[in-house]
């Protein structure tokens, strides 16, 4: 026994090491896929993102809790079987002048089985029983034993007034129902939110690449100036100042590179993480690749009052919000039917079967008299005299021996029946819990009536916003292309001159850090436009559709 516990315990020593080292490969696996080059395009970045976000897999689970919480309030509806089955032993000492002996003594065997629910939107309860029992008794004056019963009892119990229709359960059913197309809108608005964040972090990348391109070319710049400046302070053309100004030069373009730099990899970790999730590790080297160039756009056609039809009919907020405006008028449908008095009628119909066997033991209380009587005739009857009916002997009873007869009894119509009509009538003095439930309800919708105006107003600024950010945009890319061209020929020139004796390379380096200005100015004109776009997208509610997303199969769990 020790022997094959040592080999169990072994075992699953063995069985965890496997599982720990083909966990670790999996993620030194997916790291060193990471740690290669990566080659995204936007659409690419999207499709990803959605299946591997974390925080897109975490709201996922909100639409699916709902459901179930609606098939929760659903199941007060499903039917509920029940059964009963026992047996009794009672000893009990009597007293009692019709009983022959000192102590009683009853066996029963009983048991009952049932049907019983809720009926959906009416709010009545229903229950279908049977029941059956077997008594053996001891009594002399106890004429079955044993002693067979049977019942079969319907009930129905309906409300008329209050919880008519707008009843506890059907209120949560409709409720959840509606909660749960609010979960699928917020799913919606999440996963919309998600390609926003992924197509910023994709043109913020785009940008951070460019800045650190101008960067390396800044730098490259002036580090042939200072050669240049070098060779003419060597030929006696300029001064040592004009050379330490060049290197004070080529020092500060070395830090914007740094800085560029760092700005790149902060902007690959954030697509990595939006893009890949969980597969990003602590120690992997990443080279986010975008393979679509942000100057390379079309122009987006503005169209403010048709944007706005479009987010009336595509937000999700919106959408949700219009549901929690349904969802308080149940609740306060159920609170003003709670208001009034109960008024409910309950409705049976029964058969009951009796069959069994004759006591033995059971007494024949006319035998007394019987023999009185017989000893009176007996006397008279020889004198001339009319005898005395005397009591008849007890009969044997007319019952069917078989536990089964009593339920035969039912079908051929010999079973006794009953039935019963019963009204229920309450009403609260006061009722100051309904009353104030009504108010605070009615102050929720109205609540939720407000928050909606709210959110609409909101859409309407979003989509003001974000036309007119495209608007600048474009015309800010057209300003920063002008600029640009013209500081670049300002810098040709002044390095032009600077050749010819005519300059300094202080001049040169204002002229450079100018051309570096207008460049990322026009590279922050070009996100700015791809971000105002996205941006519209996602004021309108049409993110999904711009890219083709299905938003059914990008709500399943991954």
């Amino acid at each position: 026994m020790r022997f094959r516990c040592v080999r169990l315990l072994t075992c699953a020593l063995t069985l965890a090491v496997h599982t720990a080292v083909a966990a670790n490969a999996a993620a030194e696996k997916a790291a060193d896929a990471l740690s290669s080059p990566l080659h995204l395009s936007l659409e690419e970045a999207i499709t990803l993102g959605l299946k591997n976000n974390l925080n897109v897999e975490v709201e996922r689970h909100a639409p699916l809790i709902a459901f179930h919480e609606r098939e929760i309030a659903r199941g007060a509806y499903d039917p509920v079987l029940g059964l009963d089955l026992g047996y009794q032993s009672n000893e009990t000492p009597i007293a009692s002048s019709l009983q022959t002996a000192s102590m009683l003594i009853e066996r029963t065997v009983a048991g009952q089985i049932g049907l019983s629910g809720l009926i959906p939107l009416w709010g009545a309860t229903y229950s279908l029983g049977y029941s059956g029992n077997s008594l053996e008794s001891t009594s002399n004056i106890q004429a079955l034993s044993p002693e067979y019963r049977s019942g079969l009892l319907a009930r129905l119990t309906a409300p008329l007034l209050r919880n008519f229709i707008w009843n506890e359960p059907w209120t949560q059913v409709k409720a959840t129902r509606l909660a749960h197309r609010q979960a699928l809108e917020q799913l919606r608005e999440a996963l919309m939110n998600t390609v926003r964040d992924t197509e910023n972090a994709y043109w913020n990348l785009v940008a951070a690449q460019e800045r650190l391109r101008v960067a390396n070319k800044s730098l490259e710049a002036t580090k042939a100036l200072l050669e240049q400046t070098q060779v003419q302070y060597e030929v006696g053309v300029v001064s040592k100042v004009e050379v330490t100004e060049a290197r004070a030069g080529v020092a500060e373009r070395e830090l914007n590179q740094i800085q560029a730099d760092n700005a790149l990899r902060a902007a690959q970790d954030r697509l990595v993480d939006l893009v890949y999730g969980r597969a990003l590790q602590p120690l992997t080297e990443l080279e986010v690749i975008p393979s679509e160039r942000a100057d390379d756009y079309t122009v987006f056609e503005i169209d403010r009052e048709q944007a706005a039809e479009k987010a009336f009919k595509n937000r999700p907020e919106l959408a949700a919000a219009h549901k929690e405006i349904e969802r308080q008028k149940v609740l306060l449908q159920f609170a003003q039917n709670q208001r009034l008095p109960q008024l409910d009628v309950e409705v049976n119909y029964g058969l009951q079967g009796l069959a069994g066997q004759e006591n033995p033991g059971r007494s024949d209380f006319n035998a007394s008299d019987r023999a009185l009587v017989n000893s009176i005739n007996s006397s008279i009857v020889p004198l001339g005299a009319t005898p005395i009916p005397a009591p008849q002997p007890r009969a044997p009873l007319d019952v069917d021996r078989r536990y089964s007869a009593t339920d035969d009894l039912f079908f051929d119509g010999a079973g006794a029946q009953q039935w019963g009509v019963k009204g229920i009538f309450s009403v609260p003095l006061g009722n100051r819990r309904a009353r104030h439930a009504v108010s605070q309800q009615e102050l929720a919708l109205r609540r939720s009536r407000t928050q909606l105006k709210r959110l609409e107003q909101g859409v309407v600024l979003e989509i003001r916003e974000a036309t007119r950010r495209i608007s600048s945009a474009l015309q800010g890319i057209e300003a920063a292309e002008r600029r640009r061209q013209a500081v670049e020929e300002q810098f040709e020139a002044e390095r032009i001159r600077l050749e010819a004796g005519e300059s300094t390379p202080f001049d040169v380096l204002q002229r450079e850090r100018d051309l570096v200005d207008a460049e990322s100015q026009k590279i922050e004109a070009l996100r700015s436009y791809r971000d105002s776009v996205t941006a519209l997208h996602r004021a309108q509610g049409t993110t999904l559709f711009s890219h083709n997303i299905l938003f059914e199969e990008a709500q399943e769990l991954r």
